[in-house]
């Protein structure tokens, strides 16, 4: 359901336990390449707020400590075939 262009951005603890989650590869498994990776700077989401969601306070916020942010998108060469366009460049192997 992605476009050619489209892109899943994936917000992720990079720290403990969460780490062992290995997002590029669920990613990469669900027919999805990795485009880009960067720290997550919250101040680029005005109103951004953290809340654990559940317990007994699920308005309160949680320490943020490390985030990676994954930016995903359709292989190139998917999308080369769904374009038409001529330039097909090889998909990365992971």
């Amino acid at each position: 359901m992605l476009s050619a262009k489209g892109e899943v951005d994936v917000t992720h603890k990079d720290e403990g336990i969460y780490k062992t989650w290995i997002i590029e590869g669920l990613a990469f498994s669900a027919g999805l390449d990795l485009r880009e990776q960067e720290n997550f700077r919250i101040s680029e989401y005005h109103g951004y707020e953290n809340k654990y969601g559940d317990g007994q306070h699920p308005d309160d916020a949680f320490n943020q400590g490390k985030y990676k942010q994954f930016k995903f998108g359709k292989p190139k060469l998917l999308i080369s075939q769904l374009t038409g366009s001529q330039d097909q460049p090889a998909r990365e192997e992971r």
